[in-house]
C-alpha cells in the first residue's frame, strides 16, 4: 500500500497526458481457460467463460476458479481485479499471497465493491492462478471485473486515469456547493429551492467520491461507499426535479410532483429489494433508465412551455436539466454495454452546466440587495425628515416641546451643568383678539428671528407651546442666563414685531443643581420665576430664589 501511494503523487500530474493503456493480452501471462471447482480438494476442474456466473443450484456461496500463469513477462507482476459482494483469496500454486473479506455472511449489505491490486511473488516455472470466492449471493459465483496482469506502474496509472473524470468533476462540485451555500447563508429568498439546489449539489459531490477508485485508498469501507453509489443515483433524479417543482407555475406543479412519487417508488423499490439480499440497486437500474427516458421528456417539455412565457429561472435551470437526463440515459446503455473493462458514469459531467444557473441564482440576489439597499437609503432619509419634521414647530421652525424633552433627558444624563431661560410674550392673548390670529402668527415668526439674533451658537431655541419659549445654555450659571434673557427683553422691545405697537417678554430663569435636582425641580424653579416676573410688571427677568 505504501508503494501505491508513492504513485499517487508520482502519477497524478502524467495522468492527465498519458493516454489509457490498453489490457495487457492475457494469453501473454494468463494461457489457457479458466476453469472452476466448488471444493478445494475433490471434484474435476470444469471450464467456464470468464467473467460470467458460474453454473451452480441451490443455495452455493464458495467456488475456486483458477487458469494457468506463465512466467514469461517478469516486469508484468501485479494483478488487478475488481470485485463486488464478494471475499477472496488467492493462490500462486499451493501458495497463498492475498485474501480480502470475510467468508461468511455479511448481513444487511454484503462485502460491498472494491478494486483489488496483488503483487505476485517471482515464481520461475509455469503454475496456476487460483481464486477462491466466496459471493453474497449465489448469481455473483464468478464474476469479478476483468483482470489485468501489468506492472506496478501501468496498474496504478491504470487505477487514476479511470477516475479523470471524477477528479475534474469533482472540485467543481465542491466549489460550486461553497459559493451556494454562502448564498443560501445570505439569502432570504426562495428559501425551499435553495433547499433543493444545495441538496443536488452535495448528493453530485458525494455520489462522485463515492464513484472514485482513490477514495479506497484514504477511506476503505466499500460497503458503505457502494450503498452511497448504488442508492444516491436513484435519488438524483427526485432531488432535480424538487428543483424544477419550485420554479414552475401551479398548472405545471402536478406534472412535476407525480414524476418525483414515480421516481421516489423506484428508489423505495431498489432500497428494500437490495436489504433482503436480492441485488435491488442493480436490478432495478433498467426501471431506474426507462423512467429517465420517458420522464424526463415530459419534464422537458413542461419547462420549455413554462419557459416561453416568461419564467427566466427555468431559461437556465433547463440547459442542466436536459444534459443530466441525456447523460444519465447515457449511462444507462453504457452501464449495459461494456466498451471499457471499467464502467464510468458521464453524469458527474453535468455539474458544469449548473455554473450558468448558480450565476444566475446569485446575479438575481445581488441585484435584489440593491434593490433592498437602496430602499433602506430611501426610507433613512425619509425617517430623517419625518423625524426632523416631527421636532419642528411648522409656524416658527423653531424645535417643538418634543424634542426639547428628549433632549432635556440627554443632558440630565450627562451631567453638564446647564441654566434655562423661559420667555413669555406679554399679552399676546390680546394681540390675537385684537388684530386677529394671523397678525398673532407672524409675531411669533418675527420673535423667533429676533430671538435667534441674540442667541450665542452654542445655546439651543425650542418653542415650548402657544407664546411660551425655552432657551437651553450650556455650561452657564442663573447669572450668565439672566445677562442673556436682559439682552431678549432688550432686543424684543426694540424690534418692530408689530406695526406702531412694542412687543416686550418676560423671562423666568432657574439653573441646574446638579445629579441631585430633577428635571421637574428646575422646571418648577423656571416657571415660578417667570410667574414672579409676570406678577412684578413684565418686561423683566427673574431668577430662581
Amino acid at each position: 500500500m505504501k508503494r501505491i501511494v508513492l504513485f499517487v503523487l508520482s502519477l497524478f500530474l502524467l495522468s492527465f497526458f498519458v493516454p489509457v493503456l490498453p489490457p495487457v493480452c492475457q494469453a501473454a501471462v494468463l494461457d489457457g481457460e479458466w476453469q472452476y471447482r466448488l471444493r478445494p480438494d475433490a471434484g474435476e476442474w470444469v471450464n467456464y467463460i470468464e467473467n460470467t456466473p458460474v453454473p451452480v443450484q441451490g443455495d452455493v456461496h464458495e467456488v475456486w476458479l483458477r487458469i494457468p500463469i506463465k512466467a514469461e513477462t517478469p516486469q508484468a507482476d501485479t494483478l488487478l481485479f475488481t470485485t463486488k459482494g464478494q471475499a477472496v483469496q488467492i493462490f500462486l500454486g499451493d501458495r497463498e499471497i492475498y485474501r480480502d473479506g470475510e467468508f461468511a455472511p455479511q448481513q444487511p449489505w454484503g462485502h460491498g465493491r472494491k478494486w483489488h491490486l496483488v503483487t505476485l511473488p517471482a515464481f520461475a516455472q509455469d503454475t496456476y492462478l487460483t481464486m477462491h470466492i466466496y459471493a453474497d449471493s449465489p448469481r455473483q459465483l464468478g464474476i469479478f471485473g476483468r483482470l489485468t496482469l501489468d506492472s506496478l506502474d501501468d496498474q496504478a496509472r491504470r487505477i487514476f486515469l479511470t477516475d479523470l473524470l471524477y477528479i475534474i468533476t469533482l472540485p467543481v462540485a465542491v466549489l460550486l456547493g461553497l459559493i451556494f451555500l454562502m448564498y443560501v447563508m445570505n439569502s432570504q429568498r426562495h428559501k425551499r429551492l435553495n433547499r433543493h439546489v444545495l441538496t443536488l449539489l452535495v448528493l453530485m459531490a458525494v455520489w462522485t467520491v463515492s464513484l472514485t477508485n482513490v477514495k479506497q485508498m484514504v477511506w476503505n469501507y466499500p460497503v458503505f461507499w457502494d450503498f452511497v453509489s448504488g442508492y444516491v443515483c436513484y435519488l438524483l433524479p427526485m432531488v432535480a426535479n424538487a428543483v424544477v417543482l419550485e420554479m414552475v407555475s401551479r398548472a405545471y406543479r402536478k406534472i412535476i410532483l407525480r414524476t418525483i412519487q414515480v421516481y421516489g417508488c423506484i428508489a423505495i423499490l431498489a432500497l428494500v429489494t437490495e436489504a433482503f439480499g436480492y441485488e435491488g440497486f442493480i436490478g432495478c437500474r433498467q426501471l431506474l433508465y426507462a423512467a429517465l427516458l420517458l420522464l424526463q421528456t415530459i419534464v422537458g417539455w413542461v419547462m420549455w412551455q413554462a419557459a416561453q412565457k416568461g419564467n427566466v429561472y427555468l431559461k437556465y435551470i433547463m440547459i442542466p436539466m436536459v444534459v443530466m437526463g441525456v447523460l444519465g440515459i447515457a449511462d444507462g446503455i453504457l452501464f449495459y454495454r461494456h466498451f471499457w473493462n471499467w464502467h464510468v458514469y458521464l453524469l458527474p459531467l453535468s455539474i458544469y452546466t449548473f455554473v450558468v444557473f448558480i450565476v444566475c441564482m446569485v446575479r438575481d440576489q445581488v441585484m435584489y440587495e440593491r434593490s433592498l439597499a437602496a430602499q433602506a437609503d430611501g426610507l433613512q432619509e425619509e425617517i430623517a425628515v419625518a423625524l426632523q419634521r416631527a421636532e419642528r414647530d411648522e409656524l416658527t421652525g423653531c424645535r417643538n416641546r418634543g424634542a426639547f424633552e428628549g433632549f432635556i433627558q440627554h443632558e440630565i444624563a450627562a451631567g453638564r451643568p446647564f441654566a434655562l431661560i423661559m420667555l413669555d410674550i406679554d399679552f399676546f392673548k390680546k394681540i390675537n383678539d385684537t388684530y386677529g390670529h394671523d397678525c398673532g402668527d407672524a409675531v411669533l415668526v418675527k420673535f423667533c428671528r429676533t430671538i435667534e439674533t441674540v442667541l450665542p451658537q452654542e445655546c439651543e431655541f425650542f418653542r415650548w407651546g402657544g407664546e411660551e419659549f425655552v432657551v437651553y445654555c450650556p455650561d452657564g450659571c442663573k447669572e450668565e442666563a439672566a445677562a442673556l434673557a436682559g439682552k431678549i427683553c432688550h432686543r424684543v422691545a426694540a424690534a418692530e414685531l408689530l406695526a406702531g405697537k412694542t412687543i416686550t417678554v418676560s423671562a423666568g430663569v432657574a439653573q441646574w443643581h446638579g445629579h441631585a435636582d430633577t428635571q421637574a425641580g428646575i422646571f418648577r424653579r423656571m416657571d415660578d420665576a417667570l410667574y414672579s416676573a409676570k406678577c412684578g410688571g413684565r418686561n423683566q427677568v427673574v431668577t430662581e430664589s
